[in-house]
């Protein structure tokens, strides 16, 4: 279990992060220290407590408040792979600030046509320009790419997220969702009257099958086998009663 302190003090300036810090200092190359901190306006910024305690060794640190919860973590890393590890699973979009240089699909911003022919001379992978160069140059292009206002951008956002959700239906025809088949489900989705959310299949499947990370999703005859089998085979253990269990996770290595 771990231990849980906490620093307080009768106001502001009375060292508690010279403290946390010292503490942290001590620990840190012996024990995982995490801190966590609160914060009236926003999280900190470099120079300031949660930066502080990270600077001191902490693993990791946690600023809470003004309607946010923050996580920052000391890591070596620093490339855009590395931080989208963090984004939970179920996320539908993420919209990444900055990495220029990686190869991530890009909206390039400018605010000129020399500009965007500039930058698209150092940038790859490009899909869409906008920024103010649009408020002049909406609908025209620089090197193939179009410009696009923000209201334009926005709507083939949308468009990708519908088709990556259109690929991630399980194919299983169960007609939960309401629609006769998956087919028919991923038409309302791309027209915008239905989201993945929507599957049962996706949202309530008691059996998951992993295959190299990406998972399968079973009819419920090949479902119903493998279940039978594996509680058969949990309940023929000594000690272990499926009937108990919340979750059974088997891993298979070829």
């Amino acid at each position: 279990m771990v231990v849980i302190i906490a620093v307080v003090a009768a106001g502001r300036g009375r060292g508690k992060t010279s403290l946390v810090e010292s503490i942290t200092g001590r620990l840190s190359s012996r024990y995982r220290v995490w801190t966590v901190k609160h914060v009236s306006d926003s999280f900190d910024t470099r120079e300031k407590d949660t930066w502080r305690h990270l600077k001191a060794g902490a693993e990791g640190s946690i600023a809470l408040g003004a309607g946010s919860l923050v996580v920052l973590r000391s890591e070596i890393d620093e490339s855009v792979e590395r931080a989208l590890k963090e984004v939970p699973a179920g996320a539908d979009l993420v919209l990444v600030e900055g990495f220029k240089e990686s190869v991530l699909p890009k909206i390039l911003l400018a605010q000129s046509t020399d500009e965007a022919e500039e930058q698209l001379e150092r940038t790859s992978n490009v899909f869409a320009i906008s920024g103010s160069l649009a408020d002049l140059h909406a609908d025209k292009s620089v090197k193939g790419v179009p410009i696009l206002g923000s209201d334009s951008v926005t709507d083939v956002v949308s468009g990708m997220v519908q088709d990556d959700q259109v690929k991630k239906l399980p194919g299983v025809d169960c007609k939960k969702c309401g629609y006769p088949s998956c087919k028919d489900m991923a038409n309302a989705i791309l027209k915008g009257e239905s989201l993945l959310k929507d599957c049962r299949t996706l949202k309530i499947s008691d059996v998951m099958l992993i295959v190299d990370g990406k998972p399968v999703y079973l009819s419920e005859f090949p479902k119903s086998v493998v279940r039978n089998v594996v509680l058969g085979l949990v309940n023929s253990l000594k000690g272990f009663d499926a009937k108990k269990t919340g979750k059974i996770t088997l891993e298979l290595r070829t």
